[in-house]
């Protein structure tokens, strides 16, 4: 048995793993600092480019509930982040487990107003489900 992260799969299996895994990192942790920062001061922080962060349709439903979906996109974040882990190591689990987790991120994506995530989860899959093939 080789290395636990060597790579595998085909080209495009491997740009799929990269983004997910970027992508599961960047918003999963600025999910959790987000939460964090309502629950310490009563509001949505700024980012460095002037908007609020997650500000988006979900901040209707108040604080509490703002902040289980908050929670739910870090997990499902999280979540990708194996997944894409998985992927890199040519394993078609890495599939299942990514597309699996699609369609609730993107759902979060939308409620929290997350263009990045918006456009990344659907390239993810596509390229994930370019290089199935090369899967094991």
């Amino acid at each position: 048995m080789g290395p636990a992260i060597a790579p595998g799969g085909s080209l495009a299996t491997r740009a799929a793993a990269v983004s997910q895994v970027s992508l599961g990192l960047g918003f999963g942790v600025g999910a959790l600092w987000t939460v964090q920062h309502l629950s310490r001061h009563g509001e949505l922080p700024m980012t460095p480019w002037g908007f609020r962060s997650m500000s988006g349709p979900f901040e209707v439903f108040g604080d509490g509930a703002f902040t289980a979906l908050g929670l739910a996109l870090a997990g499902t974040c999280a979540t990708d982040v194996v997944a894409g882990l998985r992927l890199w190591q040519g394993r078609r689990d890495g599939l299942v487990l990514g597309a699996a987790t699609a369609i609730p991120s993107f759902g979060l994506a939308l409620g929290f107003a997350l263009p990045f995530m918006l456009i990344g989860v659907p390239v993810r899959l596509a390229l994930a489900w370019a290089g199935r093939e090369s899967l094991r």
